[in-house]
């Protein structure tokens, strides 16, 4: 279907609905977290929905009876401008679907890093990098943008060949996933853009769109660490979209996609690997829709209780209500003198009391918490 005349706002609408499958559901203002761990507002879009992409489970794929539009590299970086100066936004997270070839594309999208930049944007900018991107460009992107990555959509080449099948896996994202790697790291030494360090790489799975289990999806997130340094995974529910090979497929949970984003934290802030997570998981390689962290602890419980004044930073982090600057405050704070305390430098008790002890002391008696 070619590109028919729409409003400015209607185009607006139309690409913000169209980045369904990438990073963050489809509105127009939408949510990140930096590279130093602040969660920030961007404006989302599309450049266009036209893609020449032929993945089974996306609304923009070739071929899809949809309405096609497009923003022009100046109209994005106006439409920009005017929700950063009104404080409706810290930045921008730009995607597109692919027009001619991935550098065609990647063209286009430096044309508006450029432009704001040129104009003196201080903002966040985040882009989702193409398929195929020539190395040249990436790095070019680099210079721009704060935070870059493809997205690997699944966990193998076989899956990616049966959801993505005119790309190629080893070459158009694995390829790509390393020189990102390689110039986050060149960046991070160089740059800054207002709103966090320039270079941090991410990556995306659209979860159940190729029926693989969790313990797949955990294990390449820590392989991707090892490899190309990922800081962040991003998960996506797959949700069958009408007009797509997999529209008669069953949906994937929006709560598997939160215990996943709670596994990948763990792997990211507690140093623990993806062999420490498949006590966890069932016999077919999937998470419970139980908190990780707790279930963790449950099969662990040799180690507990933690006495809070006593124990190693790497032990309090195990302590379900417990997070890592928790525990250094807890470090900071020490001798702790009671559970009032704790709670007031961050512990969740209601979560960590069957887990510490205070003084020596178990928490046994509900008036200990007065």
């Amino acid at each position: 279907m070619g590109e028919k005349c729409f409003s400015l706002s209607e185009r607006i609408r139309i690409l913000s609905a169209g980045t369904k499958y990438d990073s963050c559901n489809q509105t127009v203002v939408c949510h990140t977290f930096t590279p130093d761990g602040r969660c920030i507002q961007l404006y989302k879009t599309l450049m266009t929905n036209r893609c020449l992409g032929e993945c089974l489970y996306c609304p923009n794929r070739c071929g899809r009876e949809v309405a096609r539009t497009s923003l022009a590299p100046d109209e994005i970086a106006r439409i920009t401008w005017d929700l950063y100066r009104r404080n409706a936004i810290e930045g921008l997270f730009l995607s597109s679907g692919i027009v001619g070839d991935p550098e065609k594309t990647t063209q286009k999208q430096l044309e508006v890093l450029k432009l704001l930049r040129g104009q003196g944007f201080k903002g966040y900018i985040h882009v989702r990098l193409m398929p195929g991107i020539p190395r040249d460009m990436l790095r070019e992107v680099s210079l721009y943008a704060n935070k870059f990555g493809v997205n690997a959509e699944t966990t193998c080449e076989s899956r990616y060949d049966e959801i993505c099948p005119n790309f190629d896996y080893r070459n158009d994202i694995l390829d790509r996933l390393k020189w990102t790697h390689e110039f986050v790291l060149k960046r991070r030494k160089e740059v800054h853009y207002g709103e966090g360090i320039v270079g941090a790489n991410d990556t995306q799975f659209v979860v159940g769109a190729s029926g693989e289990p969790d313990k797949e999806i955990i294990h390449t997130i820590d392989r991707f660490k090892a490899d190309y340094g990922l800081r962040r995974p991003y998960f996506m529910s797959f949700d069958p979209v009408p007009g797509t090979p997999l529209s008669s497929n069953r949906p994937s949970p929006v709560w598997r996609e939160a215990r996943l984003y709670q596994v990948s934290y763990l792997l990211k802030d507690y140093g623990l690997r993806a062999k420490d997570l498949d006590i966890i998981l069932d016999d077919k390689g999937f998470l419970p829709d139980e908190d990780p962290k707790l279930l963790l602890a449950h099969h662990n419980r040799d180690i507990f209780p933690v006495d809070v004044n006593e124990a190693p930073y790497e032990d309090l982090i195990k302590v379900p209500g417990i997070g890592p600057a928790t525990a250094h405050r807890i470090i900071a704070s020490r001798p702790i003198e009671g559970y009032a305390e704790l709670a007031s430098i961050g512990v969740v008790l209601k979560r960590a009391r069957p887990f510490i002890k205070v003084k020596s002391r178990l928490q046994t008696r509900l008036e200990a918490f007065a």
